[in-house]
Parts: C-alpha cells; sequence; structure tokens
C-alpha cells in the first residue's frame, strides 16, 4: 500500500517534471509573410435611389442686344410745315423705357440699298455731301431726319429716296464702357449680330 510518503515522492516528482517542461526560452525571430489570399466575391449591388422632383421653370429671358434691318421706301417720307427737314420713324418694339433711360439705341443706314445684307453700314448721325441725316428715339420708335447742310436751304420731298436702316437695342447690362459704336462692324463682332 501506498503510504503517505510514497504518495508525496511521487507528486513531487510529478510536480518537478511539469515544471521543467514548462519553461519558455526566449521569442525567435518573425516568420516571412505568408501570400495574400484570393479577391472575395463583389457585393450585390445597392437599390436605385428615387428620382427628385422637377424643378421649376425659371422665367424667360431677354435678349441682351438686338438688332433689326429696316426697309424705308421714298414714299413714306414726309416733309411738315414745322419741320426743316425731311422726317420718318420706324416702330421698334424693343426699345423700352429701361432701354431710353439707360440703353443704347445705335442706328445705321446703308450707302446701297440694292443688297442691304453686303453694303457698308453708315453710323447715323453722318453728313453725305449737303445732307444730314440724324434721328431720335422714343419707347417704341426711332425717328429719322433728313436736312440740308446749305445756308437758307431747306429739303424737300424730291430728297426723299429708299433707305435701309439697322437698329441695334443694347440693353443696360449688356452696355461696353467706353466703347465707341460708329463701326457696325466691330459692334456686329463684338455682340455676336448676324445680318
Amino acid at each position: 500500500m501506498f503510504t503517505l510518503k510514497k504518495t508525496f515522492s511521487i507528486l513531487s516528482i510529478a510536480a518537478l517534471f511539469l515544471m521543467a517542461c514548462s519553461t519558455d526560452g526566449d521569442t525567435g525571430p518573425a516568420g516571412p509573410v505568408g501570400p495574400e489570399g484570393a479577391l472575395g466575391p463583389a457585393g450585390q449591388d445597392g437599390v436605385i435611389g428615387k428620382d427628385g422632383t422637377n424643378g421649376q421653370d425659371g422665367q424667360n429671358g431677354t435678349a441682351s442686344v438686338i438688332a433689326s434691318t429696316f426697309f424705308v421706301g421714298a414714299a413714306s417720307w414726309t416733309n411738315p410745315a414745322t419741320v426743316n427737314g425731311i422726317v420718318n420713324s420706324i416702330n421698334v418694339p424693343s426699345i423700352t423705357a429701361n432701354i431710353v433711360r439707360n440703353g443704347v439705341v445705335l442706328l445705321y443706314q446703308t450707302d446701297d440699298n440694292s443688297v442691304p445684307t453686303s453694303t457698308i453700314w453708315t453710323a447715323v448721325p453722318y453728313t453725305d455731301g449737303i445732307f444730314s441725316y440724324v434721328f431720335s428715339y422714343g419707347p417704341g420708335v426711332v425717328n429719322l431726319k433728313i436736312t440740308v447742310t446749305l445756308n437758307g436751304s431747306a429739303p424737300t420731298l424730291g430728297a426723299a429716296s429708299d433707305h435701309t436702316y439697322k437698329v441695334v437695342v443694347i440693353t443696360p447690362g449688356a452696355k461696353i464702357a467706353g466703347m465707341v459704336y460708329g463701326n457696325y462692324d466691330e459692334v456686329k463682332m463684338i455682340y455676336g449680330l448676324e445680318d
């Protein structure tokens, strides 16, 4: 039979054996990095979102520069007794009160009425020989006037002839400070006008 002394001896030997086996040494160096793993499968697409509501339409804009061509026949000129010259008028709806106050209205006349799109446009006012061409404007209208530059002379309806005019209306926001508007080809190029 086992005695207490024998049991104690066996337990002591077993404890010494376990302690001798459980002692760790120094940690060794890290091993090399392993190869990269395979790419996993792609996830499912998300649910398509709901369309938003349409926005409200904006206000219609207005053209900042409008060029219009008008033919004025010789028979439409008048010679009122109260005016030193012959007169005519052109209805131009794009000339508003705001344009009159703050914008620019330009008038050009062709030197050759036979082919207005290929002629030279001359800025009014100007003088050609003994005739002076001038204009004024108000809301919706351009007033034309031809006078004679000879002392004591007044033009008669015999001085009336066919004329083609180009009216250019420029809104206040499109005015260019310091620009000289006398050359129609420059105005046409700068504002992108078409004949």
